[in-house]
């Protein structure tokens, strides 16, 4: 694929994610309110499906630049960049597309339990005694947000990898 097409599909789907958040596309994690099943992963997953990982992450760049240009708090939509960007570098450390999953999902909800744990421990400390009453206990609370990342985490995979199959089959895209 030319790189000028690549560049034009991660400003699009980049663009995509904005739109979906702005739009709030999510629905809220019962266990722990404040996480959020957020669609706006998908296009940036898409840009990498198709595009490779670099535009991947550069889709996602676009995403967190969108969110923090409209308002967002940047730590919570780096915490989301963060969670996105260590998916695609775990998928890609494998050739099998399940290990590949796998591998992406491990490393979302490991990078994300480093955040959390700075997060609520050194950035907002006056938040856990929320969460703790949320979860009802550390072990609860980082278990809970495990959950949270793995059933995200697939989502995202399976329903981007379902609409990368789609496209392939409408459209004719150059190899990566």
């Amino acid at each position: 694929m030319r790189r000028t097409v690549k560049i034009s599909l991660t400003a699009l789907f980049g663009s995509l994610a904005i739109v979906f958040s702005i739009l709030r596309l999510e629905a809220s994690f019962p266990l722990l309110p404040w996480l959020k099943f957020d669609l706006a992963e998908i296009p940036s997953m898409l840009a990498y499906f198709t595009c490779g990982l670099g535009y991947g992450i550069l889709a996602e760049a676009i995403h967190y630049i969108g969110l923090v240009a409209r308002g967002s708090n940047f730590l919570d939509a780096f915490m989301k960049f963060l969670a996105v960007v260590s998916m695609m570098v775990g998928y890609s450390l494998f050739t099998r597309t399940i290990y590949k999953a796998v591998s992406g999902i491990v490393v979302r909800v490991v990078a994300m339990s480093i955040m959390n744990y700075v997060y609520f421990y050194f950035l907002y400390p006056n938040f856990l005694s929320y969460a703790l009453k949320v979860a009802g206990s550390i072990e609860l609370l980082y278990g809970y947000t495990a959950v949270f990342n793995i059933i995200h985490g697939a989502l995202t995979i399976g329903v981007s990898l379902l609409l990368v199959r789609e496209i392939e089959k409408r459209v004719k895209l150059p190899p990566k």
